[in-house]
């Protein structure tokens, strides 16, 4: 579980700093690896999480795999 609590992850994805862009969540602090879009409906990547980056790896990986052979 999550060592920080609901308040802090809400002030950390309300904090404009956090958001590249406004659109890309990289916040290295909050542990989760899929965070609701900051605009509209939906979920977006924390690039900040190691996971979300092994995803976005990965699905390039098997793309570049697919094109490839």
């Amino acid at each position: 579980m999550s060592s920080i609590s609901p308040e802090e992850k809400q002030r950390l994805r309300d904090d404009d700093a956090n958001w590249k862009l406004g659109v890309l969540y990289f916040c290295p602090k909050d542990p989760a690896f899929l965070v609701p879009k900051r605009v509209g409906i939906g979920w977006g990547f924390n690039y900040g999480s190691p996971w979300a980056l092994v995803f976005v790896f990965a699905v390039i990986a098997i793309l570049i795999w697919a094109i490839v052979f």
